[in-house]
């Protein structure tokens, strides 16, 4: 795992993509502070966070399109930082598509390599072969007006493939697309990133995508990089509340907690609005500084560590009553609504849970999964 908090990322020996001490400021806003990114070759690294957090920029800053106030970019080992877009063998995935209208499926794909002056028969091998990649080999000789969304980002997908760059940009190219179109299309990517071993830098708000495509996920915030994880480190190990937060859908659940030492391990008290604290005790996992004196923390558990006793499948979990808000069945899980330590928390119980919003039901809670954060900072302890 990888944090730009108090030390500098570790980097790759043979980077593809090194971003070293990067900032952008438009006249006194600071948008990008002190960014250090490194990736593989042949790494799907996904840039991800809310709205205005700076991934759009900074992938902007790696092709070029916008010019860093200070810092450097490396790719393949070049030093990129003030080289034109055209000079920095790149290719970029656009949210628009920006095809051209009036032009052929296949002389879209292939428009690039009809500029540099690329031999007929060789243009035409490589558009054949990417297209038959992104199964639109049928479709090669249609308009962008005759084809689906779907359809229109493989082109433009089709037309950054068939250059074989060192590099992949992809600025949020499924925003475009309905919910099941998006869910397809995330499959196509990977599986083309598994065929190819293309290195692909990724920008989107969805932490959906970041978590089912990348090899490595840098989550950002306020143009500051909060961590740099893979999938299952940036999930069970987050490095503050914000990331906790942030990703998971639902989110990890963040509750104000009493802890006490006691002789078996931390004895945590979690109020609740009916005044009578659950009481758990964690014999394993609590940080050695809460293992001294009593003090309050912030807890954060999944929705998959607060569930029914039919999901504990043999693990060792405590069980409290809790009172059920809301019950929301959905499909293969069925969410509740619990307040627990001044926050709405949310379990994750069985599709056939027999529980009703109003009742009192045991929930058990797998501490094996808790997180400790810092009420004050936020940071993880």
């Amino acid at each position: 795992m990888e944090t730009q908090e108090g030390t500098r990322a570790v980097m790759p020996e043979n980077p593809i993509l090194s971003v070293d001490n990067l900032q952008k400021q438009y006249g006194d806003v600071q948008v990008l502070k002190d960014i250090n990114v490194s990736m593989e070759p042949g790494e799907f690294l996904v840039l991800v966070g809310p709205s205005g957090c700076g991934k759009s920029t900074l992938l902007s800053c790696i092709s070029g399109l916008t010019d860093i106030t200070s810092g450097t970019i490396h790719i393949a080992g070049k030093d990129r930082t003030n080289d034109e877009p055209a000079d920095r063998d790149i290719a970029m995935v656009f949210q628009s598509y920006a095809l051209f209208p009036n032009m052929s499926v296949e002389r879209n794909i292939g428009f690039g390599l009809e500029v540099r002056k690329v031999a007929e028969a060789e243009k035409k091998k490589k558009v054949a072969e990417v297209a038959d990649l992104l199964k639109i080999d049928h479709l090669l000789q249609r308009r962008p007006a005759e084809l689906s969304g779907g359809q229109r980002q493989r082109v433009a997908m089709g037309r950054a493939l068939v250059r074989d760059p060192k590099l992949f940009l992809f600025d949020e190219p499924l925003s475009n697309l309905d919910a099941k179109l998006r869910v397809t299309m995330r499959t196509e990517i990977k599986r083309i990133h598994q065929t190819t071993g293309a290195s692909i830098v990724y920008v989107t708000h969805d932490q959906i995508e970041a978590m089912t495509l990348a090899t490595r996920i840098v989550v950002m915030k306020d143009g500051i990089v909060q961590q740099i994880g893979t999938p299952h480190e940036i999930y069970n190990t987050p490095v503050n509340a914000f990331v906790a937060d942030f990703m998971g859908a639902p989110s990890m659940n963040l509750m104000k907690a009493r802890a006490t030492p006691a002789a078996d391990g931390i004895k945590l008290e979690i109020p609740t609005p009916q005044g009578k604290a659950i009481e758990l005790v964690d014999t394993a996992t609590a940080p050695k500084v809460l293992q001294s004196e009593p003090s309050d923390v912030l807890i954060g558990l999944r929705p998959e560590a607060m569930t029914d006793a039919e999901r504990v499948n043999g693990r060792t979990v405590q069980q409290a009553d809790c009172l059920l808000e809301v019950v929301e069945p959905a499909g293969p899980d069925t969410y509740a609504v619990i307040h627990l330590g001044g926050t709405e928390a949310i379990a994750r119980l069985s599709a056939d849970a027999d529980v009703n919003a109003g009742e009192t039901a045991p929930i058990a809670f797998d501490l094996s999964k808790i997180s400790y954060f810092d009420i004050a900072t936020g940071n993880r302890l």
